[in-house]
């Protein structure tokens, strides 16, 4: 007979007494006149790609370090996607497809990451986490400058599109000062 680790069976149970939880909170709700169906509504269409990313990331602590990780991932990125088309049902804003795909892709998975490593205190998580995050920001911040200036959208404050050389030269002297500090850290594990 094979019985399941203990540490399986007691993510199970915590969910199952999350579920429950969240059913007789919901029953409650209803007794006392409360129209969740109106909230989720007013919420916007989004709602429904942000909820399932937040139970998935939150889901992934119920799993032992590091096998939730993935669940974190996974998590963040949906999230990421509900909460960039929140932002684009709400100002019209669907061309900023062009560039907050970063925010997606490499920052909702550095997020996850991040997160996870802080929360089971996983250092290379965290590491490998700040640096995705880094480049998508990066990666948002020149697509944001190049498609809503050279396109004129408006939306570039006023000012910055002269300011943004200097921006390309600060990230340069990040990107080489991180550099230098990464490959002395591995000079010794050649």
């Amino acid at each position: 007979m094979n019985a399941q680790p203990s540490f399986e069976r007691g993510g199970v149970l915590v969910l199952g007494i999350l579920l429950i939880l969240a059913g007789l909170g919901a029953v409650a709700l209803q007794q006392a006149g409360v129209d969740f169906g109106r909230y989720v509504s007013e919420a916007g269409w989004p709602f429904f790609v942000i909820v399932p990313g937040v139970v998935l990331l939150a889901s992934s602590v119920l799993l032992p370090a590091p096998r939730g990780v993935g669940l974190a991932v996974a998590g963040s990125i949906v999230t990421t996607v509900g909460l960039v088309l929140r932002y684009q049902e709400a100002s019209d804003h669907w061309e900023s497809w062009a560039y907050a795909w970063a925010l997606v892709g490499p920052g909702g998975a550095g997020v996850g990451m991040l997160l996870y490593g802080l929360l089971f205190r996983q250092v290379d998580l965290v590491g490998a986490g700040l640096r995705l995050v880094a480049i998508a920001a990066v990666i948002f911040v020149v697509g944001f400058f190049f498609f809503e200036s050279v396109f004129q959208s408006g939306r570039v404050p006023a000012g910055l599109e002269t300011w943004w050389p200097l921006g390309l030269v600060a990230l340069g002297v990040v990107v080489l000062i991180g550099g230098l500090f990464d490959s002395t850290r591995h000079r010794g594990h050649v």
